[in-house]
């Protein structure tokens, strides 16, 4: 036995019907089940976002590479280690025991520092640096200042008492820069 249902409850029942599908619809995407929720009354709560346990390396820190610095041979010890440091050294050749030469020295020294140049002072007494000093300048007189340029040029050479402004002019027409 089957009813029959007159046209206009089959209509009411199937309005019903959509009705009850659109609500649980609804329902459905406002507590996250379909969609995800956005709503602040959601009724599950919202579990933190995960973590990677491995730990990231970090990024070392890069430094451009430092020119290697380029000398000519059979420099003076002690000239090719300021020359490493500083582009211009400014050299200055006394007799220690000359009071007008260490005077001198003195002045190339301010001169230098003035410049921004590297500076050495020789003292032509011992003979060690006496001799190497030789065989790069030649024969020379003291007091004396040397401006010597990388590679390891003589760019300038006063054989007299000097100040330090002319050392330092001498020295910057060398390429020396205050720094």
């Amino acid at each position: 036995m089957t009813a029959k249902l007159s046209p206009q409850t089959r209509l009411f029942a199937l309005v019903g019907l959509a009705a009850i599908v659109a609500l649980a619809a609804m329902m459905a995407f406002r507590s996250g089940v379909i969609g995800g929720s956005s709503s602040s009354d959601s009724l599950s709560p919202t579990a933190p976002p995960k973590t990677s346990t491995v730990p990231t390396p970090t990024p070392k820190p890069t430094t451009p590479a430092k020119p290697k610095v380029v000398l000519l041979p059979d420099l003076p010890a002690q000239v090719a280690s300021k020359l490493r440091q500083s582009r211009v050294v400014v050299v200055s050749l006394y007799t220690g025991t000359a009071a007008l030469d260490r005077s001198a020295a003195a002045e190339a020294k301010a001169g230098a520092k003035r410049a921004g140049s590297g500076f050495l002072a020789v003292n032509v007494l011992e003979e060690k640096k006496a001799r190497a000093m030789q065989q790069f300048v030649g024969a020379i007189s003291t007091p004396s200042v040397l401006v010597v340029r990388r590679p390891g040029k003589i760019v300038t050479r006063i054989e007299a008492v000097t100040d330090s402004k002319v050392v330092a002019q001498a020295a910057r027409n060398a390429g020396a820069s205050r720094r």
